[in-house]
């Protein structure tokens, strides 16, 4: 049994879990011999992994639990006071940004030329959705740390999809305008949705729904392009759109802040 490159990727985590029936194992073994960028893509693979499993286990102490607890319960008063003052409260969810994102997703699969078979590529497109709706539900209530969450999100789909090849400029290019143009889709809703809210609500509703969109497009793009699995090209233009947005997202935020204050 010969297997093809894309099948090989399908199959590496259960190979690394040891899985796979004696035939599979064989067939893997006998194609990673020959195959330059399976190789690289198993050692990119066991890197994130040997990353992953470094990372240390935060411990919050009780007391320090205690005092984070007393903080968010006064600043969630002094918080319900002044919309209270200001006649209405800013909305946490907004219904019209997750409406794109779920319609992003759905259009840019259904009408794609090709869509990829591996199981791995759908769960890591399945796991930058979630993310994307995560984030469209938060459309009211954005904060540079949603921002900063969307993009480690891209960069892990990144590193975990990829594997080695080559950039191809006029994929990339086409990636990163979909990328973008999905951002202001979504953005557009998210404003819409929020209503007359606040100045700080709508300009957080805008920043959420253009990262939103953006992991949307990177959601879709992990299945439907062509190239999403070479590395170099999924962080130069799958990851670097969301990068795009996301700075674009910090200067609205920021720059809603600075209005905001008196």
């Amino acid at each position: 049994m010969k297997l093809t490159c894309k099948q090989m990727t399908a199959m590496a985590t259960d190979r690394a879990e040891g899985a796979l029936d004696v035939t599979s194992r064989l067939a893997f073994d006998e194609h990673l011999r020959t195959c330059d960028g399976c190789r690289a893509y198993l050692r990119q693979l066991d890197l994130t992994r040997q990353a992953l499993r470094r990372i240390p286990t935060p411990e919050i102490s009780p007391a320090l639990n205690s005092a984070l607890m007393d903080g968010f319960e006064k600043w969630a008063a002094a918080k319900g006071g002044s919309a209270a003052l200001e006649g209405a409260s800013p909305r946490r969810f907004s219904p019209w940004a997750l409406l794109g994102v779920i319609g992003t997703v759905v259009l840019l699969v259904a009408f794609a030329h090709e869509r990829s078979q591996a199981p791995q590529d759908w769960m890591i497109g399945g796991g930058l959705a979630l993310a994307a709706v995560i984030v469209s539900s938060l459309a009211g209530r954005f904060a540079v740390g949603i921002v900063l969450a969307a993009v480690i999100a891209a960069i892990a789909a990144a590193l975990v999809g990829g594997s080695a090849g080559a950039i191809d400029p006029g994929t990339g290019a086409e990636c990163l305008m979909t990328e973008l143009f999905s951002a202001a889709v979504v953005a557009g809703a998210a404003w819409f949705g929020v209503g007359r809210g606040s100045r700080a609500t709508m300009w957080g509703a805008l920043a959420a729904g253009g990262v939103a969109g953006a992991l949307a497009a990177d959601a879709a793009l992990q299945v439907t392009c062509r190239a999403h699995l070479a590395s170099f090209h999924v962080l130069a233009f799958h990851l670097g759109g969301v990068l795009l947005v996301a700075a674009a997202a910090l200067t609205v935020l920021m720059s809603g802040r600075a209005q905001a204050r008196p």
